[in-house]
């Protein structure tokens, strides 16, 4: 139930993997915190997402990736189109990211729209590098990214963001690492990925990995996301709790 007058309202875009299991959309959190609007994460269904929540993309002012997957950063380009074609934005746009982001999405952008970016847009984008343990501080944020272990590269991030009065830890795409505590402690809304459900998964975690370890997350509330088909199957007997595409937290 909602609480009167939350300082932070997250709604979950996407909470899917990246094979869309269950109809679930991609990995994507809708942040809106006074005045400000952000992205955690902005898979390829983003933009599909938005919409179906009432949510407007040239409203956002600042997007944070965690890794350069698809399914994770791969809906960036159709938010610059819409920005270039449909809402016409104006404003900047904050790109956050691992190093390689610049790169990355220029490189999809003119894969999936050769020449349509060519030209310079209406709008500005700025992009940033993250770092570990080197914060990120604008005008009404403070992020702070740990490294977490998915797959073989270097640059791939849990993230803290304090935003209002409210601190949102988010896994990315992780296995269990030693920085997952650090991530999750004293925050008001840890969102954790869970891929797998009783067998441990390379590069991902699991719900029996979760449970078993709940008492090491120092975190107000934790929720479940980026299920795979095994989790799925188990909604109903789950002790933890779960997003679902559309949810809206209040926190």
């Amino acid at each position: 139930m909602p609480i009167e007058n939350p300082s932070v309202i997250v709604t979950c875009i996407g909470s899917g993997d990246a094979f869309g299991s269950g109809g679930r959309l991609q990995s994507c959190y809708h942040i809106h915190a006074i005045n400000q609007q952000f992205l955690l994460d902005c898979g390829g269904s983003a933009l599909i997402g938005l919409q179906r929540c009432g949510l407007s993309a040239a409203d956002i002012d600042t997007v944070i990736i965690s890794h350069l997957h698809g399914d994770h950063f791969g809906g960036i380009p159709y938010l610059m189109l819409d920005g270039k074609y449909g809402s016409k934005r104006s404003k900047l746009l904050t790109l956050i990211g691992p190093p390689g982001l610049q790169q990355a999405v220029e490189q999809l952008a003119s894969v999936l729209y050769p020449g349509t970016f060519d030209n310079p847009l209406d709008f500005k984008v700025k992009y940033i590098e993250l770092a570990e343990m080197r914060s990120v501080t604008g005008s009404a944020y403070q992020l702070q990214p740990l490294r977490v272990r998915h797959g073989h590269s270097e640059h791939v991030y849990g993230i803290r963001l304090q935003v209002a009065d409210r601190l949102i830890a988010y896994s990315g795409d992780t296995e269990w690492n030693d920085n997952l505590p650090l991530l999750a402690t004293g925050s008001d809304l840890f969102i954790a990925e869970c891929c797998g459900y009783d067998q441990p998964l390379p590069s991902h975690l699991d719900y029996r990995t979760l449970l078993d370890r709940r008492a090491e997350l120092e975190c107000r509330r934790l929720v479940l996301t980026h299920m795979g088909p095994e989790v799925l199957k188990h909604l109903d007997t789950l002790e933890l709790e779960y997003l679902n595409d559309g949810d809206v937290l209040y926190i």
